[in-house]
């Protein structure tokens, strides 16, 4: 029993983060200055979630933060503590507010991610990823084209994809970045357009990627986009990417998404 006891007690010192005193506005502000790129305050931020929860236990925003903040830093890491507690937490967002589509498109998505790490049956979470971005057409679309652009091609997936992407791009007055931009999305329309162009050069239509990349380059907050050079490069190398594709149809080495991970997933649409 003692030794049961010490194991539980190490496992949770292994998952723990410690909490400073915050209420959620405060956390959720911090972390947004980490997404903006200033990720030396990821622990504080981390912690002041960490604290959020500790003030009310019920908030499911404190949850939602608290599970983005530490996929946040899974996609950076790659460390298992990060993915238990984005999982605990995304979890505890949708029990608390089932009605957030958001938080159902976050559990989803990484469910998903979790389930290709661990190399599971990708059914289930495939279908439930694409249940949350019909529910959620609007930011959980961006998530599903991410993620199911991975798989072959012969599944279906990555064409089912495509028409919320292309839907969740209109704006409503003929634009797709009026509505996007933020303090917390300064390069919000690059990364859609990139995006829908990896997707579109996935699914072999060249050209159209071609076009929608140049329309991410052309956009007014372009010229201040810290990934713009790296873009140019990606898209300099098309023809050669779209090649592999047509050659290539495992998911685990099409990793042909801008955003997909390492140091540029988030931060491209998010740093300043």
């Amino acid at each position: 029993m003692l030794t049961l006891g010490a194991g539980v007690l190490a496992l949770w010192w292994w998952l723990r983060v410690p909490a400073i005193d915050s209420n959620t506005d405060r956390a959720v502000e911090l972390f947004s200055r980490v997404l903006n790129g200033e990720a030396n305050l990821r622990p504080r931020a981390l912690s002041a979630l960490a604290g959020a929860i500790e003030r009310d236990p019920q908030d499911a925003r404190a949850h939602l933060w608290f599970g983005l903040a530490n996929m946040h830093g899974y996609l950076e890491h790659r460390t298992l503590p990060y993915a238990i507690r984005a999982t605990r937490a995304f979890d505890r967002a949708v029990q608390l507010d089932p009605a957030n589509r958001s938080a159902e498109g976050w559990r989803a998505f990484f469910a998903y991610q979790a389930a290709v790490k661990q190399e599971d049956d990708l059914a289930e979470p495939t279908r439930a990823l694409l249940a949350a971005g019909r529910a959620d057409p609007g930011f959980t679309s961006f998530l599903v084209a991410v993620a199911l652009a991975k798989q072959p091609r012969s599944t279906g997936y990555p064409g089912q994809a495509l028409p919320p992407l292309r839907a969740a791009g209109d704006c409503g007055d003929g634009t797709t970045h009026r509505c996007r931009i933020s303090s917390l999305f300064p390069h919000a329309a690059e990364g859609y357009h990139a995006t829908l162009g990896d997707l579109l050069v996935r699914l072999g239509r060249v050209d159209e990627g071609q076009r929608e990349y140049q329309k991410a380059l052309a956009q007014e907050t372009a010229h201040a986009w810290p990934y713009r050079k790296e873009f140019i490069r990606w898209v300099e190398q098309t023809e050669r990417r779209a090649a592999r594709l047509s050659r290539d149809d495992a998911p685990k080495t099409n990793r042909d998404i801008f955003f997909a991970s390492g140091p540029r997933a988030c931060a491209a649409c998010h740093e300043k």
